[in-house]
């Protein structure tokens, strides 16, 4: 059975970050809003990626504080995971989340259809759902279908003992041994959680280092405090093969070597959802390529915006929050556009990476550059928290004193990285970092004595040799 719904003022087909902060958003301004949803409002980062994840890390964060329990002078007797009990917290936790959404929804006054959407026309939404088909209208639509785990090559099909990190989120028990194909951002923190909960871990990457697209001195430093943290962190090394069955995965690599494990996570590659949503039919191509924007997120077609992994710029959920709200803005007639040059970038490990803005090889290719690192073994607050492994560098502009960069390596650097980014995106730059009165004592003054090592003006370290 079809019918027709009323003509809304803009429609999101997908109800993941950029979808359901831009229905939200559009709705604050006064819109009629629709967002169509195949499956779990949240999408990805709710249902398998950030929230799961880190819930599964605070866990295990829990399990290594028991375990250091004796360096506090706290006596802790036979600490061991209930991964089980671990799961079924991360599935809790995932279900109050959504359901938060949807109470959102309901606040707003945003409607939402569940179903599988496809365009029919610019404007022009079929949904199939329970109860049938039903046309959606909107003078503006939003695109934010998000992507997938994607298993290509040599790792395509169905093989014995080869996970996704969906599959991972869900597992029994841990591995005895695992092998984590993949040392970006998911990979790293997979192999930090998995090593935690008691599995032996090897981390393959292919580049010679793990976070190859980040900060050279920052992320060769994480991967040296990965290896004390019980992950075996193999770079360089390119698989040749996988092979499965239900002894155990087997890995060869070019070089000839040969790894065995329980099993391997796949921890690389991820897929547009471009397909099936009829982009045929207003003229945009469906070849598995992110879509393309303009600063405003629309595409090439009239009225027709997209936003989140769609568009391939920043696979962040942050940055789909910001790209989705940028739409609604624009679509609702605001004078709104995207500035991809400030977005954090955080990798949630053991301890913990975040960074904003470029890398100091980005930095020196075009600026004149004073780079400054501040340990966190000087910092009081860290050595209280026995969590002293870690740094600060800041990357400066050495003429205009402006923030090029930042990069931490330590506890809460998620966090932290937030200051800097407020300053690069404000253009403060170190001297209003300086000038600002921090608490003591914090974290966050590891932060305030990199800025003022920039200066010459560090307080816990020693004068750096400008000459």
């Amino acid at each position: 059975m079809s019918k027709t719904t009323d003509t809304y003022d803009i429609a999101f087909l997908g109800g993941g970050p950029a979808g359901y902060q831009g229905a939200i958003r559009a709705a604050q301004l006064g819109g009629k809003v629709a967002v169509v949803e195949q499956e779990h409002l949240g999408g990805v980062c709710l249902n398998r990626g950030c929230i799961p994840t880190k819930t599964l890390k605070a866990s295990v964060e829990v399990l290594r504080l028991a375990r250091k329990g004796k360096s506090f002078g706290i006596n802790v007797e036979n600490v061991s995971p209930n991964v089980p009990a671990i799961i079924a917290r991360k599935n809790r936790l995932v279900e109050l989340l959504r359901g938060g959404i949807e109470y959102l929804f309901e606040q707003n006054r945003v409607n939402l259809y569940q179903g599988t959407g496809r365009l029919l026309e610019p404007g022009v939404l079929e949904v199939t759902g329970e109860g049938g088909v039903t046309k959606v209208c909107a003078r503006k639509v939003v695109l934010a279908t998000g992507s997938r785990t994607s298993r290509s090559g040599l790792l395509a099909g169905d093989i014995p003992g080869v996970l996704t990190t969906d599959d991972i989120l869900e597992i029994p028990s841990a591995p005895t041994s695992l092998l984590v194909l993949g040392g970006g951002a998911v990979g790293v923190e997979m192999a930090v959680i998995m090593a935690e909960l008691g599995s032996k871990v090897t981390l393959l990457e292919m580049e010679d280092r793990i976070l190859p697209r980040e900060d050279a001195e920052a992320a060769t430093y994480l991967q040296s405090l990965l290896k004390r943290h019980k992950v075996k962190v193999m770079t360089g090394v390119r698989v040749e093969q996988v092979q499965g069955d239900i002894q155990g995965v087997a890995v060869t690599l070019a070089v000839g070597d040969t790894l065995a494990a329980e099993k391997l996570l796949v921890a690389a590659g991820r897929r547009v959802n471009i397909e099936n949503i009829g982009l045929e039919n207003i003229g945009l191509p469906a070849d598995g390529r992110p879509l393309q924007v303009d600063e405003h997120m629309l595409t090439g077609v009239p009225g027709v915006y997209a936003a989140g992994d769609l568009t391939g710029k920043t696979w962040l959920a942050h940055g789909a929050f910001a790209e989705g709200i940028t739409a609604a803005e624009h679509a609702m007639g605001h004078p709104a556009a995207m500035d991809y040059r400030v977005v954090p970038r955080c990798v949630f490990s053991t301890p913990e990476f975040a960074a904003v803005g470029m890398s100091e090889e980005e930095a020196k290719a075009q600026f004149p550059v004073t780079t400054i690192s501040f340990p966190f073994k000087s910092l009081g607050m860290a050595q209280a928290l026995g969590e002293w492994e870690g740094m600060v560098k800041l990357v400066v502009d050495s003429k205009t004193e402006q923030l090029l960069g930042g990069h931490i390596v330590g506890p809460h650097a998620g966090d932290l990285i937030a200051e800097v980014a407020l300053a690069m995106q404000n253009k403060v730059g170190v001297r209003g970092i300086v000038e600002t009165i921090h608490a003591h004592p914090t974290l966050a003054e590891a932060v305030l004595e990199t800025a003022q090592g920039a200066l010459g003006l560090a307080i816990h370290m020693p004068p750096v040799d400008r000459s």
